[in-house]
């Protein structure tokens, strides 16, 4: 059994509070794995976030006139939510860049 299936047991089956931080790394390899899993789990998670954004901002707009685009406060929101998982994205991808050379 891998470590990463090996935690996710741990979760499912510990009924009291969560593992200590210690244990979660020891478990998933020491600490420069564990950093690496969850920086690449974050950048999972924002790209998908802005594929989302992406997929309801285009749904949204395509019922719109022109007109009401400028006004209609859901694709305002669907635009900011976009912006900021674009955003955050290229901020890890920026920050995994740095950190490998």
């Amino acid at each position: 059994m891998d470590r990463t299936a090996r935690l996710d047991r741990l979760y499912h089956t510990h009924d009291g509070p969560p593992p200590k931080p210690e244990l979660r790394v020891a478990l998933l390899g020491g600490p420069g794995r564990a950093d690496a899993l969850r920086h690449a789990a974050t950048l999972h998670l924002h790209t998908s976030l802005a594929a989302e954004a992406r997929l309801a901002t285009s749904r949204r707009r395509g019922g719109l006139t022109a007109a009401t685009c400028r006004t209609d406060a859901w694709l305002s929101r669907l635009t900011a939510t976009l912006a900021h998982h674009r955003r955050a994205a290229v901020a890890l991808l920026d920050q995994r860049n740095a950190n490998s050379q």
